[in-house]
């Protein structure tokens, strides 16, 4: 049987050739405390993509000023790995154990979306993130509109003195959460 493109070639469905994609997706290691830049540099070298949330700020004494990078989440690295990797990454010694979700021995995958979510709140909020790991109750899904943070969707979360923060879910670790001008949110 011919096409229009030539004589009908052979064609392989499901058919590879040993080298399987492997999918790879985000989960989060606990390391020892104060070594999350150093275990980040370590995975680096080893060509495993990583993440550290860090957040600049501007530290005042009483004679200078100096710019402080911030770790948000103590002990915590998050890797993109898939499960070979994983495997791997548990014999490090600098590897203390990967997060789960309670009563469970995998990995808990964290989604890509909000990996770069809370990228793009560290990255533009103009105060301090804070994490979270008390459960909200859980508000309305809004949208930041006006300011360095326009665009970024979350969770409307009323804490002390009824001050309006916008809260990133983070699977197994809580939320990343911002302070938020009210005028400067809408709803979803």
């Amino acid at each position: 049987m011919e096409s229009a493109n030539g004589p009908k070639s052979a064609t392989f469905v499901n058919v590879t050739n040993g080298r399987e994609a492997r999918p790879k997706s985000w989960v989060a290691i606990l390391v020892q405390m104060n070594t999350e830049k150093k275990v980040s540099e370590k995975l680096t070298k080893l060509g495993i993509q990583n993440y550290v949330p860090v957040q600049s700020e501007i530290h005042q004494w009483s004679d200078r000023k100096k710019k402080i990078d911030r770790i948000v989440i103590p002990m915590v690295v998050f890797v993109y790995i898939d499960k070979i990797q994983e495997r791997n990454l548990k014999t490090y010694s600098y590897v203390y154990k990967f997060l789960t979700y309670p009563g469970q021995k995998e990995a808990a995958v964290i989604p890509e979306e909000q990996i770069e979510r809370l990228q793009f709140m560290l990255k533009f909020a103009d105060t301090e993130v804070q994490i979270n790991d008390s459960p909200f109750s859980v508000g309305e899904a809004v949208k930041i509109s006006r300011g360095p943070l326009k665009g970024l969707e979350g969770v409307l979360c009323y804490v002390v003195e009824q001050k309006p923060m916008v809260a990133i879910r983070i699977e197994s670790l809580g939320y990343a959460c911002v302070s938020v001008p009210k005028s400067d949110i809408e709803v979803v």
